[in-house]
């Protein structure tokens, strides 16, 4: 679903940027709100994006030092590694959420059109959540069983 999600918001934020770039050239005057829109629908794009990639692998992984390690301490690495990518996005996840319920109080909305800003804000939490659902399921894969981790950041890179 999230792949969906991110597929049909990709296109919308083309083609959106198509009509405008070609209003712009050919007609003088650019859509209203596309700056606005855009910057919406990326928010949504990227907040979709994640748990998908993490759960595909698919994450650029730069492993300087990782492949010398011997195998006890590249687990450790990994593990640590997972631990701290598990603590970093619960705390954006954790401020996404209060600052979701702060839009939804004050009813924020977008300047020109007048697009609210919570349900932008709901998929974005609701994304990051799920990121870190995967993560933590990971970490937990990681500790218990390391050489599926291992698979997982060999087939990753």
């Amino acid at each position: 679903m999230l792949g969906w999600l991110a597929s049909i918001t990709l296109i919308a934020i083309m083609a959106m940027t198509f009509v405008d770039v070609i209003g712009r050239t050919f007609f003088g005057r650019a859509l209203v709100g596309t700056v606005e829109t855009v910057e919406l629908l990326m928010g949504v794009l990227v907040f979709s994006g994640l748990a998908i990639t993490e759960v595909r692998g698919k994450h650029i992984a730069v492993e300087t030092f990782q492949a010398l390690f011997p195998k006890p301490v590249k687990r450790i690495s990994i593990v640590v590694n997972l631990l701290l990518a598990v603590c970093i996005t619960a705390l954006l996840a954790r401020q996404l959420l209060i600052k979701t319920f702060e839009i939804f109080e004050e009813q924020e909305y977008t300047q020109i059109l007048e697009i609210p800003y919570w349900p932008t804000s709901i998929i974005m939490t609701a994304g990051i959540v799920l990121f870190l659902i995967v993560l933590v399921m990971h970490l937990i894969e990681a500790v218990f069983k390391p050489h599926v981790n291992e698979d997982h950041q060999a087939t990753s890179k």
